[in-house]
């Protein structure tokens, strides 16, 4: 397959050319490039050619929840994104029983393992919780939250080969031991929904944590103690390079006037947009009721004036807005078009440490967005096959 007369958006920079595919690979990048036997050749015409877009956070879509653990959930969460052009995710977990997680852990290994999707690919999963404090819970379930003193968190090491990150309060007593155990498996370790002050989150990144999960929401933050003002995880995470964040993009938890502030203190090679979409995602705004989880520990979650709300309106609950609507967002802020992709494609492979996807480059996937001005999908390959959208 070869795509002609594209604006190909690179990594630093934006090249008006074509691209080879060869199977599931970019096998040539170039300018003029000519058609070889009985390839199929597209022109895209001048619109933009994007790698497909990356989200390491999201809790399902259509209808579905990926704690739901059945091929029918996934294939509805994951055609969601794939619709919208995002090609690979990172399923997401909520606080819940552990017996829950262990089944969500279980049926994600089945489903990866075995290559089951037809839609977006599945890197990995993304545990959120339940190692979170009680004030900055959010949306997840206080009667299920752990303490790392005296909750067992060795099956989070246990499944280490499908586990891309893991978010945990790094104030908690045992945090900086858990993150270092994890890290030592190759987790990532998150920080978030967290109530800490510096400096007691300190010992946790000297052990390993290295991202904060969705910035600035249900996160510490500046506060008065005893008279003298001290910074949260939110401040913290903008000034040390040690870290990289992950916000979300929606114009409502992140509003465009935040995202350039977290832009200029981090660059777009540190800070990725995630969707943290819930399984309202793509879903009817008509007051329904949908949930977060499953089983009894699921939340009860509505749609309200574009974003998800937990069912008695009292916080938010997370996004219905896909990473490339959000990178869409931060182009409107005046974050420049080359690094607001990077923050939907390359930085988020990096932080889960996917090196086969996330730019458009010989000998990675062939995972690509044909995208018009405006941004609205016009084509999406995944793995080098032209996926066949059924809704926007």
């Amino acid at each position: 397959m070869l795509l002609k007369n594209g604006k190909l958006i690179l990594n630093n920079s934006i090249l008006f050319g074509d691209v080879r595919i060869n199977g599931s690979r970019i096998i040539e990048i170039g300018v003029g490039l000519t058609g070889v036997g009985n390839e199929e050749i597209i022109d895209v015409g001048g619109r933009y050619v994007t790698s497909g877009f990356i989200d390491i956070h999201t809790h399902g879509g259509y209808g579905s929840d990926f704690m739901d653990c059945t091929k029918e959930a996934f294939d509805n969460a994951l055609r969601f994104h794939a619709d919208n052009g995002t090609t690979t995710v990172v399923a997401t977990s909520c606080t819940a029983p552990k017996e829950n997680i262990l089944d969500f852990l279980r049926y994600s290994r089945q489903f990866i393992t075995s290559n089951a999707s037809i839609f977006a690919n599945v890197a990995g999963v993304h545990l959120e919780g339940p190692y979170l404090s009680v004030k900055n819970r959010g949306a997840q379930d206080e009667k299920n939250l752990a303490d790392p003193i005296k909750d067992d968190y060795s099956y989070m090491i246990e499944n280490a080969d499908i586990i891309k990150t893991v978010t945990i309060a790094p104030e908690l007593d045992g945090a900086a031991e858990m993150a270092r155990a994890l890290t030592e498996k190759g987790i990532v370790v998150c920080g978030g929904h967290d109530d800490g002050l510096y400096p007691n989150f300190i010992p946790t990144i000297r052990n390993g944590l290295k991202h904060l999960t969705h910035a600035y929401s249900a996160m510490s933050e500046l506060k008065y103690v005893n008279g003298i003002r001290n910074v949260g995880l939110r401040e913290y995470g903008l000034i040390d390079d040690s870290l990289s964040v992950e916000f979300i993009a929606d114009n409502r938890h992140i509003p465009p006037e935040l995202a350039l502030l977290i832009y200029k203190a981090k660059g777009a090679d540190n800070c990725c947009v995630v969707s943290d979409s819930l399984s309202c995602a793509g879903q009817p705004q008509d007051g329904r009721l949908y949930k977060l989880g499953n089983g009894d520990s699921s939340q009860l979650v509505k749609i309200d004036t574009g974003i998800a709300m937990l069912a008695d309106g009292s916080k938010f609950a997370g996004s219905i807005t896909p990473v490339r609507k959000m990178v869409k967002n931060l182009v409107d802020a005046g974050i420049p078009l080359v690094d607001a992709v990077k923050m939907g494609t390359s930085t988020p492979a990096r932080i889960i440490g996917e090196k086969d996807i996330g730019s458009i480059a010989v000998g990675k996937k062939a995972d690509l967005c044909v995208l018009e001005n405006d941004f609205s999908l016009v084509t999406t390959i995944i793995n080098g096959t032209k996926y066949k959208r059924e809704a926007i």
